[in-house]
């Protein structure tokens, strides 16, 4: 039976001590400072947080994906539910973006037409979550968009666009299933925990803000 009275054994605590010691040392690395806590709730249909993760995913993505294909990605979605944690104001340590996103999911690009975009839409307008998202503004009036706007042009139901998000998503998870039939698939081994972390790492001051990239106006 397995319980609190078993004694350890004392060489294989000695075995792991050099794992252990060089395992905290990389999860208490400090990354940056952040002046206010961010959550994920923050307000009804976008969050600071949120905001930060998509755009440094974005960027990061976009980067990549222009080397490779001479394209750029045109808007990036993730989940609400993704965000597992808030970060607090502080310094922003290696451990607590893994318990902000303890998942190992890779950023994909996903080529989708226009008709699969108009069913990306119609989820964000029946979920109404602050999903993070990042090249996009929408604005909602009653119970439709009445602005829907990719990096600043109107939105083309005829034509197709470059979406990222990640693996999970991309495979209809959160029943995102408007990502399991792309016209085409960029994927990449960079996952979002490591894409934040890089970027984290560049900075002194983690900032973050609301932007009314989806807003209600009455």
């Amino acid at each position: 039976e397995i319980s609190a009275e078993i004694e350890s054994d004392q060489n294989i605590v000695n075995d792991i001590k050099p794992y252990k010691e060089q395992l905290q040392s990389k999860i208490n690395e400090v990354l940056c400072y952040n002046p206010r806590d961010l959550s994920r709730g923050e307000a009804e249909l976008e969050s600071s947080l949120g905001n930060f993760y998509a755009d440094v995913c974005l960027r990061s993505a976009d980067s990549i994906f222009f080397k490779k294909t001479g394209q750029h990605i045109d808007f990036s979605l993730f989940n609400y539910g993704g965000i597992r944690t808030a970060i607090p104001e502080g310094s922003v340590t290696v451990e607590q973006v893994f318990k902000l996103m303890p998942f190992e999911n890779k950023l994909v690009v996903a080529h989708l037409s226009g008709k699969k975009i108009n069913e990306l839409f119609a989820y964000l307008l029946e979920r109404k979550q602050a999903h993070p998202i990042a090249g996009l503004q929408l604005e909602l009036k009653g119970e439709d968009f009445s602005k829907i706007k990719i990096q600043g042009r109107t939105f083309d139901s005829d034509k197709s666009y470059w979406v990222l998000t990640h693996d999970y998503l991309q495979h209809g998870g959160d029943n995102m299933s408007f990502f399991t039939e792309p016209l085409d698939l960029f994927t990449s081994d960079y996952k979002v925990r490591d894409a934040l972390i890089d970027n984290m790492s560049k900075l002194d001051t983690l900032r973050a803000s609301l932007d009314n990239r989806f807003y209600i106006i009455n």
